[in-house]
């Protein structure tokens, strides 16, 4: 597969399925990124940290213009996020350039 054919798409998952649906990508060797943000949780009992989704019930994945419709096929994943008609895959292509910047700040640069 090129590296040229691949575009970034944002999907809608089902609520709360974010780490479910990346579980899934990742064992079928599609790549994806789903940005988490370090939260800390407060119980009648205790405290705790987990990992939350920046954006909820949103994954961005990154396949073919053809293979991008074999994502409605996995569990939990609903429909592909549009804008102005079109599919997403286009808008985030022009943030593509920026995008590995992005993914290694967020993963790598932490200090939480």
């Amino acid at each position: 597969m090129s590296e040229n054919n691949l575009y970034w798409f944002a999907v809608y998952t089902r609520p709360r399925w974010e780490k479910k649906v990346v579980k899934l990508l990742n064992e079928k060797g599609i790549e994806n990124y789903c940005p988490l943000n370090k939260v800390v949780k407060q119980w009648s009992d205790r405290k705790k940290v987990v990992l939350e989704p920046i954006f909820k019930s949103y994954i961005f994945v990154r396949v073919t213009e053809e293979d991008k419709w074999d994502l409605k096929k996995i569990n939990g994943i609903l429909n592909f996020v549009y804008w102005l008609g079109s599919g997403s895959g286009r808008i985030i292509k022009t943030w593509e350039n920026n995008w590995s910047r992005i993914y290694n700040h967020c993963f790598c640069s932490c200090s939480c």
